[in-house]
């Protein structure tokens, strides 16, 4: 069914492209290395956004060899899922140097993202630092690419290693976390290896196992792992106690109108609030809202069910810090009519008076570079809240997993997914968000394989024993000044 919705999407925009005059149109021929047109099937997860960063819903048509876009009326770039040789599978951005396209015509993608490039990253880096990129110009646009690709990011993380440098010892409070669903069933080795490198956890909470009818309630799960976080010194965010996504929505929620709903969400919120005040200091008061909206709720519903949600936070525990959690960060599914990306519904909660303290984000997105996610960042700061990175992670291995929740890895940030390239990744990005005064703090998932979410995401191996990158992670800790397991202060202190 789905194959089939996908087929008569491109079918319906093809006929909307072929009915809309050429003076509207703008054509990026998508030519590969080989010289040759890429066939429509590899060009992946092209879409349009305006210069503010935003989605732009419009028609576009992919083709073998191009890619034609309808032009809204306003200045877009446009971004893919692209394959650089000697680089790897990442997100490239084409904006005309900045400007946005307005005006029809053909150009050539790749051309376009390496000048692209090169302007982001001069524009974000002294000219002292980008001399690199004076080589770039004069290469081919694969190669050009591939250059200064690696410069943004090399670059990204010089300025991050540099900040670290000037800070007068460890950041205090900074969370370094994990969620804790595998304690006790994996194990004394499993509570060994978190205690080592954590200082934050994440206890499971989903509707299907604490609120399984209308009138059950069993939190026996997660007061378990609520204590042993405690026990020594963890700070502890539950999982969302009101998260929508389809496997963790039980049937009788998804019967009830929102009237009805609206009153389990505030009670639901309050009780578990009022359980864990004292040993969690978080509460995610809406997780993913219109990611995983299972119930359908409409978008004024789910502005409404952020603002019922904070005051049952603030009702059940008045110290609780409320996050407002969201994944899918670029927003690419808000390209269809009537879709809102996270950073748009932040700004709409925040617009409508909900108080909450904390901007949740996740970052399952090694399909962008460094340099990119580092822009990505700094514009949700702009949003003035705090920022904890609430889940995040990548593969260690490419192909299928079978024994991961999402069974197949991502595209390869520099090439197949290896325990090496993990833990680059990994030593980079951590980097990067332990840099930034506003990230509170940064939470993987999960520990190990065998049971996880992201395919071969764990920092250690089904076995229990350690990846690079989880020894690469403590390498860090005890380098930047921390040593677990060791209370670390409330991050509000």
């Amino acid at each position: 069914m789905r194959r089939l919705l996908v087929v008569l999407a491109f079918i319906l925009a093809c006929q909307a492209n072929a009915q809309t005059p050429e003076s509207q149109k703008l054509r990026f021929r998508m030519v590969g290395v080989d010289g040759k047109g890429i066939p429509a099937a590899e060009i992946k997860e092209f879409h349009a956004r305006d210069m503010a960063d935003e989605p732009v819903v419009t028609t576009i048509a992919v083709h073998d060899g191009y890619v034609t876009v309808v032009l809204p009326g306003k200045a877009v770039q446009v971004s893919a899922l692209f394959n650089v040789p000697a680089f790897g599978e990442v997100h490239v951005y084409a904006d005309n140097a900045g400007r946005g396209y307005t005006q029809p015509g053909t150009v050539d993608f790749v051309t376009e993202a390496a000048k692209t490039r090169i302007h982001r990253v001069r524009s974000a880096f002294p000219a002292s630092l980008t001399g690199r990129l004076n080589r770039a110009e004069k290469k081919p646009p694969y190669e050009s690419l591939a250059i200064s690709l690696a410069v943004g990011e090399e670059l990204t993380v010089l300025r991050a290693q540099n900040r670290i440098r000037r800070l007068n010892g460890p950041r205090k409070g900074f969370l370094f976390g994990c969620n804790s669903m595998g304690h006790p069933a994996r194990g004394p080795l499993y509570d060994e290896r978190f205690k080592a490198i954590f200082n934050w956890g994440t206890p499971n909470l989903y509707l299907t196992h604490y609120a399984p009818t209308e009138t059950t309630r069993d939190y026996s799960r997660t007061d378990l792992e609520t204590d042993w976080l405690v026990s020594f010194g963890a700070k502890v965010k539950p999982c969302p106690p009101f998260y929508l996504a389809g496997g963790v929505t039980p049937q009788w929620l998804k019967d009830l109108p929102y009237s009805e709903v609206r009153k389990f969400a505030h009670d639901l919120v309050m009780q578990t609030c009022k359980r864990y005040a004292g040993k969690a200091q978080f509460c995610e008061i809406i997780n993913e809202a219109d990611m995983s909206n299972s119930l359908r709720l409409k978008n004024e519903e789910l502005v409404d069910l952020a603002k019922v949600t904070s005051e049952a936070a603030r009702e059940g525990d008045p110290k609780v810090l409320r996050i407002i959690n969201s994944a899918h960060l670029w927003g690419e599914y808000a390209t269809k009519a009537g879709r809102r990306s996270p950073y748009r519904y932040l700004q709409d909660c925040i617009k409508a008076g909900i108080q909450f303290e904390i901007v949740g984000l996740q970052m399952y997105y090694p399909e962008y570079d460094l340099f990119e996610i580092d822009r990505l960042l700094d514009r949700y700061a702009k949003l003035g809240k705090p920022i904890l990175i609430t889940e995040m992670g990548c593969s260690s291995a490419p192909g299928i997993d079978p024994n991961a929740q999402r069974k197949k890895a991502t595209a390869g940030w520099h090439g197949p997914w290896t325990e090496a390239m993990q833990a680059d990744w990994v030593a980079g990005i951590y980097t990067i968000c332990y840099s930034k005064p506003y990230i509170l703090g940064a939470s993987w998932w999960d520990l190990a394989d065998a049971v996880s979410f992201w395919p071969y995401g764990g920092f250690c191996r089904g076995d229990l024993s350690p990846k690079p990158s989880y020894l690469r992670l403590q390498a860090l800790e005890k380098k930047w000044g921390f040593n677990f397991p060791a209370e670390a202060p409330h991050p509000a202190q």
